[in-house]
């Protein structure tokens, strides 16, 4: 059953416990003993519960903060952390309703492992075991203006149930959210225990709020664009792996097979996560924009998957359904002029829209397994990019109430965009004939609350970073009446963004 949005499911031997209506907000200028104060009805409140219930509860504490600018946190903690260590980070942003909105969760207090076959359903599980242990206090301390003004967990999936390490779901130890550039809120989740000390937790909560006030005037991360670096994409073995896929078409056993291609690039210096970042944003604003690290074993550079994605694979807001399909590309033009033919050629090329119609199906058959009745456009859109530009069809539906947004992902992942058409067969071949590790490739990634809403996008237009090596990620949807030569150019242009954006360098401080 999907979760109710209740967050004090708790009830004691006398009822419900009681929440103050309202607990009043910390001002900056506050001393140290009026913050540290200020929490302990919460704290008390909330070990009051561990203590019943005989496991820690987790307390999330929010605060809004002017001219907080989550890449300028991320810059200083990355700067702060000891030589050799690292931590569990996740970055996500996106264009909504005309304003930027950034997402910046640090640390781990809760983590699972998203690997095996059974993957979504533990993601379920976990979400859902997690729920009626975390606690927000209401007030004046929480703004519902955005959907993610609210604890969440951060999720990266494999391509494959088995792909390469780095898959998880995070509840960070404390997040920070931006919508348009101004007002950022800072959410602490802290661990309460039955034996906890609340003058110790109290501290560390006015800590965190101080030093998050502190940060709000840190400058955003610069940069300055180097070369691009030369990327050798292996042409023989591609080409013949495209060539195997037409004749597995011609056979009939496939309809669409998407091929990646992986490209290793040996870096001159670790590249600055968040001046990457911030130029990914500025150069491709219509696209969403991710990293996410795991705490890597001491001695080990972390492995960061990150990229700019121009597909939403999934929205769930209150039971409403949002799929992006998206398949068809040709670039954009040099002119006006040209870009307007090239967008016409794509509304009217059979092959872009036979393969564009193979996403569409496949996601219409996954949803309908699931009993739902999706709404789908007649004719597909163009969604332009910076230096490309695709058919996309928005597609929306009502989930059935004892669906979960897990349950729903995993009818989906992977759809005919990424994978293929069927998508066993395709998987199969894929399996057989694909010489590497996709690793969070085209795998899903996002956002989830306690309640069930989430957001994800597709990890294309992506790259792994460990140190100073970096593998770069591409794809091409094949279908009966593709053309090699070009869809080796689709590759090359999908390939160039991300190694133009790895070669850039920090503006010194």
């Amino acid at each position: 059953m999907r979760m109710t949005s209740s967050l004090f499911p708790w009830k004691g031997g006398s009822g419900r416990t009681k929440w103050p209506r309202a607990w009043p907000p910390i001002h900056a200028s506050a001393g140290p003993a009026e913050v540290e104060h200020a929490w302990d009805p919460l704290l008390a409140t909330c070990q009051e519960m561990a203590r019943a219930r005989g496991i820690p509860q987790i307390l999330s504490l929010s605060q809004p903060i002017s001219g907080l600018d989550p890449l300028a946190v991320l810059t200083r903690q990355l700067g702060s952390l000891p030589p050799n260590r690292s931590s569990s980070y996740c970055y996500l942003s996106h264009q909504a309703q005309g304003e930027r909105v950034r997402l910046l969760g640090w640390g781990s207090l809760r983590q699972l492992d998203l690997s095996g076959e059974g993957r979504f359903q533990a993601a379920r599980a976990f979400v859902q075991a997690l729920q009626p242990h975390v606690h927000t206090a209401p007030g004046n301390l929480e703004s519902p203006s955005s959907r993610q003004e609210r604890p969440l967990c951060f999720c990266r999936f494999g391509f494959a149930p088995r792909s390469g390490g780095g898959a998880a779901l995070v509840l960070p130890r404390w997040q920070l959210l931006q919508v348009g550039g101004e007002l950022t809120v800072a959410r602490l989740n802290l661990e309460v225990g039955p034996e906890s000390d609340p003058a110790a937790l109290a501290g560390q909560i006015a800590a965190f709020f101080a030093r998050m006030q502190r940060l709000s005037q840190a400058p955003l991360p610069g940069w300055e664009l180097q070369p691009p670096l030369p990327v050798a994409v292996a042409e023989t073995p591609l080409l013949a792996r495209i060539q195997k896929a037409l004749q597995a078409i011609q056979a009939g056993s496939l309809e669409k097979v998407v091929l990646a291609e992986a490209v290793d690039l040996a870096l001159p210096s670790p590249p600055p996560i968040p001046s990457l970042l911030a130029y990914l944003e500025a150069h491709h604003p219509d696209c969403s924009v991710f990293a996410f690290a795991l705490e890597s074993q001491r001695d080990f550079p972390p492995q960061i998957f990150l990229g700019a994605s121009p597909e939403r694979l999934l929205s769930v807001w209150q039971g409403r359904v949002q799929i992006d399909a998206l398949a068809g590309s040709v670039a954009r033009g040099a002119n006006g002029h040209q870009d307007r033919m090239l967008a016409e050629q794509l509304l009217r090329s059979p092959k872009d829209r036979r393969e564009h119609q193979w996403v569409v199906r496949s996601i219409q058959e996954a949803l309908g397994r699931l009993g739902m009745e999706p709404r789908i456009s007649p004719q597909p859109r163009l969604r332009r990019l910076a230096n490309i530009q695709h058919l996309q069809t928005v597609i929306e539906a009502e989930l059935p109430t004892e669906v979960h947004l897990f349950d729903l992902l995993a009818q989906l992942h992977p759809t005919a965009a990424v994978g293929g058409y069927p998508q066993q067969a395709a998987l199969q071949w894929l399996e057989q004939w694909e010489p590497f590790d996709r690793s969070s490739y085209a795998a899903p990634l996002g956002w989830v609350d306690l309640q069930g809403n989430g957001e994800l996008v597709v990890g294309i237009r992506s790259a792994l970073i460990a140190g100073k090596r970096a593998r770069l990620y591409a794809g091409a949807g094949i279908v009966a009446d593709s053309n090699p030569a070009q869809e080796l150019a689709e590759i090359r242009l999908k390939l160039h963004s991300l190694a133009q954006a790895l070669a850039l360098q920090p503006l010194p401080d």
